[in-house]
């Protein structure tokens, strides 16, 4: 095992002679015959008795260095029959296991407020034509892929510990072997395809991975890079004892889910290879009673003023932690009834699950609330809110180590308990609930809501905080007319915005649409109640004409879409134009895959001519203008509403039958 120190500035390699060990449990007759074989190996043995979370069992300890893990489990499993024996800690990350067993950790910090160690870092990447690099980018700055610039590459490569790198259309691979077949010197590359898979019904795309010898390599589209920067993937390294360049390529998911097991090898607690605690029995009525999700209500789509929004601070983890929720505390016999469902919850020890996820919980909510401080606690803050996002999945997830699908259930059951909980006591205070959705809630009233947040988490036990005060907030309509759950614009009491749902938070729209909604908040900046908002209706339409009658006057990169690509090309029926993208790019030699999206501008959507590489003059206006009226639409509505209320006020100030009543 190869580790990397910091002292004093200098980097210092040391290598480490690395054993480790797996747990076989079974039968005592099986495992003697185990032993018998393992007599004539060369594998060293002992016999031992360990715990897993559901307690303690004998079985063999069979020493092995982690090369030859792989193989010692298919032996064992052939002599098993692929039955007979339960092995554990055979299949934990090496470097994790390693620092976890020898008390090491990642980019250590003596205090949670100090920063993180200095690395010198590389930013590049690079642009492809066909199969050649036609630019190269160096923390920012564009050049041209000459042999000086490759020289200077190759200094700045060997002078930098991290290398942050974009391999979008593999540029930055090609860019490395055009180095080396120069006679430039560089580290040894590895590199490893690219992949698609799907999430929560998404087509998403893993770029194919680079990996220098001696360097640390992020990738760019790290989605932990992306939401939380470097300071983000230090956090999720030294919370899971991940090496930081795993830590960037691991989902949030498999982040937690190996922080887990670094709590188990900390505390002695066999993981196990392969999860069998089956789903318990139920009967059809139990199913359709426990197998629900969080609350979920249906805002009346309007515009409101003075509107609260309270929130719980990681609720579902919060559960776990609070409740006592792990798969070894979750029966039918005894403790406390989980509401609406037949399962108790023991709480004569504290669960492993709530043991696991405490200490994460605390550093969240710690940063959480200083995040404000500094944009470190704030990254910090981000991953590890994503990190406790997903541990709440995994508790339901098939192949979980420490995951079961009752602790699941039982947690969104506590989870609507408490939202209910919530609504109850701020409509007991003065308080009308508008929206509210899993975990928070939106309220409008005259109570106390200090008062009101004091109550709920003494009643819940989960910490609640304000999320907003707004000045005003609006509820968009779906395109049934209905509420939607997640469209919204509100103005806070500080003058900021929360924005969601709309064609500014989407990346599937032209820039040309983000653009005219920033202009268009701006409008709104300065209104102070509904009937300001009534106000900037003559405002709004000038800037939409202005953006429809000067569309052909905007840059070029304006009409710009990143259009995601679900399938390969020969499996598109229709000829629209990711197939037309998709067949042009595989004439020059270039392949994409579903999950990527391509940079393009619409020529004529009608002919099929789109521009990719600035070919093209001219745009095709109808698609944009089409664009554009998705985006009026938000802000069409907003107006509308301040104007509906601002007659309605000015009518109850002159009618007589209001003034008398």
């Amino acid at each position: 095992m190869s580790l990397w120190y910091l002292r004093n500035g200098k980097i210092i390699k040391r290598r480490y002679c690395n054993r480790t060990w797996v747990f076989v449990s079974g039968d005592p007759f099986d495992l003697d015959f185990l032993a018998r074989q393992l007599d004539v190996s060369d594998f060293g043995y002992n016999w031992s008795s360990r715990s897993d979370v559901y307690g303690s069992m004998d079985g063999i300890e069979i020493a092995v260095n982690p090369s030859r893990t792989k193989d010692l489990i298919r032996s064992v499993e052939r002599i098993g029959l692929n039955r007979k024996f339960r092995v554990f800690n055979g299949d934990l990350d090496p470097v994790m296991r390693f620092m976890t067993e020898n008390g090491l950790e990642f980019f250590h910090l003596d205090s949670p407020y100090d920063h993180d160690p200095p690395v010198e870092s590389l930013l590049v990447g690079g642009k492809v034509r066909g199969r050649d690099i036609a630019g190269v980018t160096m923390d920012g700055e564009s050049y041209l892929p000459e042999r000086m610039v490759l020289m200077d590459l190759e200094e700045r490569i060997s002078d930098s510990p991290m290398i942050i790198y974009d391999n979008s259309y593999e540029a930055f691979k090609l860019i490395l072997y055009k180095m080396r077949d120069l006679g430039l010197k560089i580290p040894r590359v590895r590199t490893r395809t690219g992949s698609t898979y799907q999430s929560y019904g998404q087509m998403h795309y893993k770029s194919p991975t680079v990996h220098l010898s001696g360097k640390i390599c992020i990738p760019s589209d790290s989605f932990i890079y992306a939401e939380a920067g470097l300071p983000g993937i230090y956090e999720i390294s030294r919370t899971s004892s991940l090496p930081p360049a795993t830590a960037a390529m691991v989902t949030p998911g498999t982040a937690v889910s190996t922080m887990e097991e670094t709590v188990a090898v900390k505390n002695g607690v066999l993981v196990p290879l392969y999860k069998d605690d089956h789903e318990l029995e139920k009967s059809v009525e139990e199913l359709s009673l426990t197998d629900r999700g969080g609350i979920a209500l249906q805002p009346e789509p309007g515009l409101y003023e003075d509107v609260y929004e309270i929130d719980f601070s990681s609720m579902y983890p919060s559960i776990i932690v609070r409740y006592n929720l792990s798969p070894e505390t979750i029966g039918k016999t005894h403790g406390y009834v989980v509401p609406d469902t037949p399962y108790r919850v023991n709480t004569e020890k504290t669960g492993f699950l709530s043991q696991a996820l405490g200490n994460l919980l605390e550093k969240r909510l710690f940063y959480k609330s200083i995040k404000w401080e500094d944009e470190v606690y704030r990254s910090r803050d981000t991953s590890l809110k994503w990190m406790l996002l997903t541990s709440f999945g995994y508790t339901g997830y098939k192949n979980a180590k420490f995951g079961k699908i009752e602790a699941h259930e039982s947690i969104t059951s506590i989870g609507r308990s408490v939202l209910s909980k919530a609504m109850k006591l701020a409509e007991s205070m003065g308080f009308s609930v508008i929206h509210g959705i899993v975990d928070s809630l939106w309220i409008k009233g005259d109570g106390d809501v200090e008062e009101l947040m004091r109550r709920i988490k003494q009643d819940t036990k989960i910490d609640i905080v304000l999320d907003g005060h707004y000045r005003w907030i609006v509820f968009l309509p779906a395109r049934s007319g209905l509420g939607s759950l997640n469209r919204y614009i509100g103005m806070r009491m500080d003058g900021a915005y929360k924005i969601r749902g709309i064609e500014l938070r989407r990346k599937d729209v032209p820039e040309i649409s983000r653009k005219f909604q920033l202009e268009a908040l701006k409008i709104f900046e300065g209104c102070e109640s509904v009937s300001d908002i009534g106000s900037k209706y003559l405002e709004l339409q000038s800037l939409e004409n202005r953006y429809l009658k000067t569309m052909h006057e905007f840059p070029r990169e304006y009409f710009c879409i990143n259009m995601k690509i679900t399938r390969r090309p020969e499996d598109y029926k229709v000829r629209n134009m990711q197939k037309i993208a998709l067949e042009d790019l595989r004439r020059q030699g270039i392949e994409v895959s579903p999950g990527e999206r391509i940079p393009m501008v619409v020529t004529d959507r009608k002919r099929g001519i789109i521009d990719m590489e600035g070919n093209y003059e001219g745009i095709d206006a109808d698609f944009y203008r089409h664009h554009l009226y998705r985006a009026f639409e938000c802000f069409d509505f907003l107006v509308s509403r301040g104007m509906s209320e601002r007659k309605n006020r000015v009518r109850k100030l002159t009618d007589p039958l209001f003034q008398s009543a």
